[in-house]
């Protein structure tokens, strides 16, 4: 990832801008003309919770933009309110912002998943997501671009500070910055490292789970002092024993009474079949009995018919038994004799048949009403026996169900008695084990894993690298102390050296492990920014005010090492010193030439406000 560009924008006024070039870059000139505000715009921008420098000229403006490219040729742009708060992102150049951009946060805070500078740029320069130890005990946090800014991004005061160039200047809980370093070292990080608690966070907990078994364990102790002391395993197996023969012996009684229910049903539905059958068989008898007396009716009536037909003659003038019509002379029936008594003869015969069929029929259903009385007889006693069974059967099955119902609530009494017991001898055994726990409670000492020997050599001999470069006086062997997490030149600790050979140093620190990481594939964001290294340092051979001895050719050859000396990574040296002539065309080079600056040269970062009404030009 390189940097591209910084601009502050604000309204009714010029922007003030600065690009960059991939490789080396010079800001150099006059104080006071916001050299380092640029750095204070990148430091802000990459998550810093307030602007820290704010200068006259940066009054009317309001917003601080900021382009990076990453490796690919994908762009970002940041922005950010000068005033405070979150930013926004673009995936575009600054010159085609048009409109809001993507919500981001400065940095996250607790369980938050919001995207956040650190996500953003991470992305953009390959760096994966990562988690540091961040204390002894081995708890974790997300790597973030604040973590590595001491490496990268490094103003004037930091630059001669006697801190670590690792850990920057907080001083305090520096454990996640010196495992980001060792995280660009060796690519590996501590997201599988499982922490351990405070001893007091022990403490406590074990107070807590031993009143909260204490709490459990009493009541359990009351109700087993109730309990009768034959109440053993023994006892809970002579009552499941029992449960079981009389659980037999209510299913057979259970199974007898269903059947008697099944054969009651049965026997209830034929005897009420067979009475329906009578009911209708007396029905159908009483109609065949009224038939009978109706046919015996009818043969009276043409036995009358076929005798008295003769004496129709001598009748008055009555109604003819034959067609209901007066009698007169001449009436048609008067002279059909033989004929009527031939009709009425032949339909008794006709008669005395249906009589027959009627009494043989008859017969036939008297014997079926025979076979239906037997049924309902049969069905009635079965029905009686059935009933007289299952009220036999009734009190058997309540003595018995109320006598296992007895019995399954001993068991469960006896179980209660089991768990009570049980429950208590683990708590009792936790208890136990707590208490030799509290006693012993204490976190113990951790060795957590050095920093990679190889990888740290490696490191060292690119800071070699530089300072032979650089032309350093003395073999320039350097080592790397852990204990203050520093770099050891020729057997002299950077912190001891005076200001100026500390800036020098840490820029050779800063530049080696971009190289480092650059030839090694190693995560970083890929640029360093460094304010002011060469601001302190004197040419000199003399200790001058303690800074050791010093070659007065290092500035010259820092100077001319910076077109080729980041091995493909941006570095970007702010200062007050210029570079020489040949430096300055070998690379980009922005001189702020202060309020003394030629009409073609730019005096500072912001650009001159064009005078008020009550102003006359300079």
């Amino acid at each position: 990832m390189q940097l591209r560009e910084i601009l502050v924008r604000g309204p009714n006024v010029p922007d003030a801008a600065i690009r960059f070039d991939a490789g080396a870059n010079i800001v150099a000139g006059a104080s006071d003309a916001g050299k380092s505000y640029v750095l204070h715009c990148l430091d802000y921008i990459l998550g810093g919770t307030e602007m820290r420098k704010r200068i006259r000229e940066s009054e009317p403006y309001s917003e601080v933009f900021a382009q990076f490219v990453g490796p690919d040729g994908r762009t970002i742009s940041l922005r950010r309110q000068l005033s405070g708060g979150e930013l926004e992102a673009f995936d575009v150049p600054i010159d085609a912002i048009d409109g809001p951009g993507e919500p981001v946060v400065a940095g996250r805070k607790g369980l938050s998943k919001a995207t956040d500078v650190t996500a953003v740029l991470f992305a953009l320069a390959g760096i994966q997501e990562a988690m540091l130890r961040k204390n002894a005990r081995g708890e974790t946090q997300r790597l973030t671009i604040r973590t590595l800014r001491p490496v990268f991004l490094i103003d004037e005061i930091a630059v001669i500070d006697e801190r670590s160039p690792v850990t920057g200047p907080s001083g305090f809980d520096d454990t996640a910055q010196r495992r980001a370093f060792s995280f660009m070292l060796s690519g590996k990080d501590d997201k599988g490292v499982v922490a351990t608690e405070k001893r007091d966070i022990v403490a406590a907990r074990l107070r807590a789970q031993l009143g909260l078994i204490t709490n459990l364990l009493e009541p359990l102790e009351e109700r087993l002092k109730q309990y009768p002391s034959d109440d053993d395993d023994g006892a809970i197996d002579r009552v499941e024993a029992a449960i079981a023969d009389l659980s037999s012996t209510l299913a057979f009684a259970n199974e007898e009474h269903s059947a008697l229910q099944i054969a009651r049903q049965e026997t209830s539905d034929q005897l009420h079949r067979a009475r329906s059958q009578l009911v209708a068989i007396d029905e159908l008898l009483s109609r065949y009995a009224l038939l009978d007396e109706r046919y015996a009716s009818d043969l009276e009536r043409l036995d009358f018919i076929a005798e008295g037909v003769h004496y129709f003659g001598g009748l008055q003038e009555v109604h003819c038994p034959l067609c209901d019509q007066l009698m007169g002379a001449g009436h048609e029936h008067l002279e059909l004799d033989d004929d009527v008594q031939a009709s009425a003869r032949a339909e008794a015969a006709k008669i005395l048949g249906y009589r027959a069929d009627l009494a043989a029929a008859t017969f036939s259903v008297q014997d079926i009403r025979k076979l239906r009385e037997a049924e309902r007889d049969t069905a009635a006693e079965a029905l009686n026996a059935a009933t007289r069974r299952m009220r036999d059967l009734a009190p058997a099955v309540t003595e018995t169900t109320g006598r296992l119902e007895r019995l399954i609530a001993r068991r469960v009494t006896l179980e209660a008695v089991r768990g009570d017991r049980s429950q208590a001898d683990s708590l009792r055994a936790m208890q136990a084990e707590i208490e030799q726990s509290a006693k012993d409670a204490r976190t113990p000492a951790t060795d957590w894993e050095q920093l990679p020997a190889q990888a740290l050599r490696d490191l060292c001999k690119e800071v070699e690298a530089v300072l032979r470069i650089w032309k350093w006086t003395g073999e320039g062997r350097v080592e790397f102390d852990q204990k203050p997490f520093d770099i050891v030149v020729d057997g002299q600790a950077r912190q001891a050296h005076g200001k100026g050979v500390r800036g020098v140093l840490y820029a050779a620190f800063a530049i080696g492990l971009l190289r480092y990481c650059i030839d090694n594939r190693r995560p970083h964001p890929g640029l360093v920014v460094i304010d002011s290294p060469l601001t302190a340092y004197k040419k000199s051979q003399g200790g001058d005010g303690g800074q050791g001895p010093v070659d007065a050719g290092i500035e010259a050859a820092f100077w001319a090492s910076l077109p080729s000396i980041g091995n493909g990574g941006q570095v970007i040296i702010i200062e007050n010193k210029e570079p020489p002539p040949e430096v300055a065309l070998a690379l980009h080079y922005e001189k702020f030439a202060g309020i003394l600056a030629a009409p073609n040269e730019r005096n500072g970062f912001f650009p001159p406000l064009p005078p008020t009404n009550d102003q006359s030009p300079p």
